[in-house]
């Protein structure tokens, strides 16, 4: 996954600096251990990579940050719902289990119920995504906060 100007880690940490709270705070409030919570801080790949959906959604609530604008996002929205549908459009000629062979990602929860994407990560998403045309980006939330 490409990373914009600025590092991803140093985003948060910067965002989680502005708000004054501690790393404790955030790591709790994520059901994370302090050090899980600090290497999002640490490592640009850890907030793709290893923390769900739902969980950047959070921390970028507590934290007033627009991962939208972090992570470079086009005006363009698009929901759980579409991503599931275009899915099954690609079921009508793939069956599930290659489908998910292919796309490395099991399916048949967030096929059932599009919500269940939230806990993917990032990557995940990007990994389910990009072979259907879809950018991952434009389910990540519309926001009035900032980075």
């Amino acid at each position: 996954m490409e990373q914009g100007k600025r590092g991803y880690a140093e985003a948060v940490r910067a965002a989680r600096e502005a708000s004054a709270k501690d790393p404790g705070e955030i790591a709790a409030a994520l059901h994370v251990s302090y050090e899980s919570y600090r290497d999002i801080e640490s490592y640009d790949d850890e907030i793709t990579s290893v923390i769900s959906f739902r969980d950047a959604v959070t921390l970028a609530e507590i934290l007033d940050l627009d991962l939208r604008r972090m992570f470079e996002a086009d005006g363009e929205v698009a929901t759980f719902a579409e991503l599931a549908a275009a899915l099954r459009v690609r079921l009508e000629q793939t069956p599930l289990e290659q489908l998910e062979n292919e796309l490395g990602w099991e399916l048949a929860d967030a096929l059932a119920d599009p919500s269940a994407f939230g806990e993917f990560s990032l990557d995940g998403l990007a990994d389910v995504a990009a072979p259907l045309g879809l950018d991952w980006r434009r389910l990540l939330p519309v926001t009035a906060g900032g980075d």
